[in-house]
C-alpha cells in the first residue's frame, strides 16, 4: 500500500482512474509513462528545475556501465540486513533512477515499496524506462509528497536534503542513508581541470540527527574508454566549471583509473 500524500494539504492520495486525488479533490494525473507530477509551482524556481538533459543522459550512460555498482551494492546490502517486513523506501534526488531501480532489482522483496523522487521531470521520465513498478515522482525534497512518519528508509545519495522534511517523513524506527563525497572522490578528474584542488569542510552537509553508523567506502575503478570518461565528467558539476584554457582536457580524456571515495552515514531521528 502506497503512502503518497497531497503536496498541497498533506492528505492521503488515492488512485481514481488515471489520476491521484485527495479527499479535498486536489487532482494529479498520471503521465503516459506512469510517473506522477506532484511538484507545485511555488516549489520550483524555474520552469525546468533540476539537472540538465545533457547531464542526465551522461549519468545514465555512465552508471549503466557498472562503474558505481560498489556504491549501489553497499546501500542495498545495508537495507537488506536492517529492514524486516513491510518497508517503505524513498530515494530522494533519484535522478534518472539508476540507484532506485537497482535497489528494487537487487533486494527483490515483495514486502518493500519503492519511491523515487526528483525535481526534474526529464529525470523522472527517464527513470520510468528502467521500470514502471516504482512510484516515480516529480517533487521537491522541501515538500515531500508522502504521509507523516511513513518512510522506513530514506536514501539521499549525493543530493541536497531538508532536515525538517526528513524528520516529518521518517517512521519511528526508520533510518536515513546519507551518501556524500569525501575530498578524494574523483580526485583524478579534479586534477585534470583545476589549477588547485580546494579541500572544503563537510561540516555543512552533516545532518543534525543521531548517527547510528558511519563509514568510508574507497574503491579504485578503471574507466575503459574516452566516452565513459567524458560521461563521468559531464554528470558532475566539474564539467561546468572548466576554465577556457582547460577545455582541451575534454578531448584528451581516455581510459583512466579513478578514485571512488565517499562517506555513508546512517542517521536516526
Amino acid at each position: 500500500m502506497h503512502k503518497l500524500a497531497c503536496p498541497k494539504c498533506k492528505k492521503t492520495l488515492f488512485l481514481e482512474g488515471n489520476s491521484y486525488k485527495c479527499e479535498d479533490r486536489h487532482t494529479y494525473d498520471l503521465a503516459k509513462t506512469k510517473y506522477i507530477n506532484l511538484l507545485l509551482n511555488p516549489d520550483k524556481a524555474t520552469n525546468h528545475p533540476g539537472d540538465s538533459k545533457e547531464s542526465l543522459i551522461a549519468r545514465k550512460a555512465f552508471l549503466n556501465q557498472g562503474y558505481y555498482h560498489c556504491i549501489s551494492d553497499t546501500i542495498n546490502t545495508y537495507i537488506a540486513k536492517h529492514s524486516v517486513g513491510p518497508t517503505q523506501i524513498l530515494d530522494l534526488g533519484c535522478g534518472e533512477g539508476y540507484y532506485t531501480w537497482r535497489m528494487k532489482e537487487t533486494l527483490n522483496n515483495p514486502e518493500y515499496t519503492y519511491y523515487g523522487l526528483d525535481i526534474s521531470k526529464e529525470a523522472i521520465n527517464m527513470a520510468t524506462k528502467y521500470t514502471r513498478d516504482i512510484y516515480w515522482i516529480v517533487g521537491n525534497s522541501k515538500n515531500i509528497p508522502v504521509q507523516d512518519h511513513s518512510m522506513d528508509v530514506i536514501c539521499a545519495l549525493f543530493t541536497v536534503v531538508n532536515k525538517e522534511e526528513l524528520e516529518r517523513c521518517l517512521s519511528k524506527d526508520g533510518y536515513i542513508l546519507h551518501v556524500t563525497a569525501n575530498p578524494k572522490h574523483l580526485v583524478e578528474i579534479k586534477e585534470l581541470i583545476y589549477d588547485e584542488i580546494k579541500i572544503k569542510s563537510d561540516e555543512y552537509i552533516r545532518l543534525p540527527f543521531t548517527v547510528r553508523e558511519s563509514w568510508d567506502l574507497v574503491e579504485k575503478v578503471h574507466i575503459n574508454n574516452h566516452e565513459d570518461a567524458l560521461n563521468l565528467l559531464k554528470m558532475t558539476p566539474h564539467y561546468y566549471h572548466i576554465k577556457k584554457e582547460r577545455r582541451h582536457v575534454v578531448d584528451t580524456l581516455e581510459s583512466m583509473d579513478i578514485t571512488i571515495d565517499i562517506k555513508i552515514t546512517v542517521y536516526e531521528v
